[in-house]
C-alpha cells in the first residue's frame, strides 16, 4: 500500500500542553504516513494547562501540514463553564463545550478542500474532547472516507462525568450513533473498550481494537541516574477530582510508628497541581517532614525528575474497576524506573503489575503500607521487566495494521457496492430489451 493519505484531528495538539497533545503529537510523528492535522489554539490566560514548548520538540515537521483554528470563549461562556463544573448543566455536556469549535473547523475545511483538491485516505479523529468525533461522522457521511475514532476515555461510561437525566440520554444518543458510524474505534486499554461496548451489538466488536498509549524513547537521557545519598519517590502530574495523597499519607505515619527507620533518607516530591493536598498534609507531621511539593514543571523537566528518582508513583482514584490508562504511567514506564501504584483493580494495576511493580488499593491503607514498606526495603530502582511494547514505534506499527486494514475493507466494500449496481443495471437494460 502506498503511504497513507491521513487526516487527523484532534483539538489537543503541541504546544497545547494538555496530556492528550502529548500523545496524540507523539503516535502521530512515529506514522509512516503523508499526516494533516487538524487542532485548536486557546487563549492560554483562561487555561490551567497553558503552552510548553518542550512537550514535542520539531512534530509539526513530521506533519504534512498543520491547520489551527482558534476556541474563543467569552467570560459569560466561560462562568457557565465553572457552573457546568459544579451542576449537570445539560447545555454544557453535549457532549462538551467543544461541539462549535468542531462544527466551525468541519465548515472551514469542506470550503478549504473545494481549492486545495485534498482527499486524505483515512480520517481519524481524538477524543477527549469526544466533539472532535463530529468531524469525523460528518465527513464521512459527506465523502464516504473511511474514519477511525480513537478514545482516550470513556464517552458516556466515564465515572467523573456529571450529566443530567436529559443530558445523558442525549449523549448516549450521540455516542450510539458515533461509534456504529465509525469503520473503527480504538481505545487506550482493554478494560475500557470491554466497558464501552457491552453495550453495543455483539457484531460492532469486530471493529473494536485496543492501542496504548506509547512513550518516546529518544526523550530519555540514559545518562541522568538517581542520587546516592537518598532514596526518592517521585508522583508527577496533576492530582484531580478523587485522586488524593491523604491515604499515602496516612501510610507514612503508620510506618514512622512501626518502623520508623525505613523512612531515614527517603525523599517523597509532587511535580504537579494537588487539589486539597498540600494542605491536609499540615495534618501528618512526619508526611510534612519527608515530602515536597515542587509545583507544575515543563514536559522535558519531568522526563529528567522521572529519570533521576528511584521510584515512581501513580495515585488514581479509589474504584471497585479502573479503567483509565493515564499518560503519565506510560512515561514512567518509558524512564525504567521502579513504579508504586496505588490504583484500584483495573488498567493501571494491570499494567504496573505486568511490569514487575507494585500496587496497593487506594481504599486500603493497611496495603498501601505493606506495599510501601516493601519498597522501602528493598528500595529498588528500576523496572524488573521489559515494557518495550509500549514503546512508540511498536504502537505506531500496531496503529498502522488497524488503519490499513480499515481503508482495504472500506475499498473492497465500495468495489462490492459498485459490482452490484452494474450488475442491477445490466438485469434491468435485459429486461427492458
Amino acid at each position: 500500500m502506498h503511504s497513507l493519505q491521513l487526516l487527523a484531528v484532534s483539538y489537543s495538539f503541541p504546544p497545547m500542553a494538555y496530556p492528550r497533545s502529548i500523545q496524540v503529537a507523539r503516535l502521530l510523528g512515529a506514522l509512516d504516513t503523508s499526516t494533516l492535522v487538524i487542532c485548536g489554539t486557546e487563549d492560554h490566560t483562561f487555561t490551567p494547562y497553558g503552552k510548553d514548548e518542550t512537550i514535542s520538540s520539531g512534530v509539526e515537521g513530521r506533519m504534512a501540514g498543520v491547520i489551527r483554528e482558534p476556541f474563543f470563549r467569552s467570560k459569560i461562556a466561560r462562568q457557565l463553564d465553572e457552573l457546568a463544573n459544579r451542576y449537570p448543566i445539560p447545555w454544557s455536556n453535549l457532549p462538551d463545550i467543544h461541539r462549535g469549535w468542531v462544527s466551525r473547523i468541519t465548515k472551514r475545511f469542506f470550503k478549504w478542500q473545494q481549492t486545495s483538491g485534498y482527499e486524505p485516505d483515512l480520517v481519524v479523529t481524538f477524543g477527549h474532547p469526544m466533539s472532535d468525533h463530529f468531524f469525523g461522522a460528518q465527513y464521512k457521511r459527506r465523502k464516504g472516507t473511511p474514519w477511525i475514532a480513537h478514545f482516550s476515555d470513556p464517552w458516556v461510561d466515564n465515572p467523573y462525568k456529571r450529566y443530567s437525566f436529559a443530558s445523558d440520554w442525549i449523549n448516549r444518543r450521540m455516542e450510539r450513533r458515533l461509534i456504529g458510524e465509525a469503520d473503527a474505534v480504538v481505545f487506550t486499554s482493554p478494560e475500557t473498550l470491554d466497558l464501552v461496548m457491552k453495550k453495543y451489538p455483539a457484531s460492532w466488536r469486530d471493529k473494536a481494537f485496543y492501542l496504548p498509549h506509547c512513550y518516546d524513547e529518544d526523550r530519555y537521557d540514559d545518562a541522568l541516574r538517581p542520587a546516592n545519598d537518598s532514596y526518592v519517590i517521585r508522583s508527577i502530574g496533576t492530582l484531580y477530582g478523587n485522586r488524593s495523597p491523604r491515604p499515602l499519607y496516612e501510610a507514612i505515619e503508620r510506618i514512622a510508628r512501626e518502623d520508623g527507620s525505613l523512612l531515614e533518607g527517603v525523599s517523597i516530591e509532587f511535580a504537579g497541581y494537588i487539589h486539597g493536598g498540600t494542605d491536609a498534609i499540615n495534618m501528618y507531621p512526619t508526611a510534612r517532614r519527608i515530602i515536597k511539593f515542587v509545583g507544575l514543571v515543563p514536559h522535558a523537566e519531568a522526563i529528567r525528575l522521572m529519570k533521576t528518582a528511584h521510584c515512581l508513583m501513580v495515585i488514581d482514584a479509589p474504584a471497585d474497576l479502573s479503567v483509565f490508562f493515564p499518560s503519565k504511567l506510560v512515561e514512567y514506564m518509558g524512564a525504567g524506573r521502579f513504579i508504586l501504584a496505588l490504583s484500584p483493580e483495573g488498567a493501571t494495576a494491570r499494567i504496573v503489575k505486568e511490569a514487575g511493580g507494585a500496587v496497593a488499593n487506594p481504599s486500603n491503607v493497611d496495603q498501601i503500607v505493606a506495599s510501601l514498606k516493601q519498597v522501602l526495603e528493598q528500595r529498588p530502582e528500576n523496572l524488573p521487566y521489559s515494557v518495550c511494547r509500549y514503546e512508540k514505534r511498536a504502537v505506531a506499527a500496531e496503529f498502522l495494521r488497524i488503519a490499513e486494514a480499515v481503508v482495504k475493507k472500506a475499498a473492497a466494500s465500495e468495489v462490492r457496492r459498485i459490482g452490484l449496481y452494474e450488475k442491477s443495471r445490466r438485469i434491468g437494460l435485459e429486461t427492458k430489451n
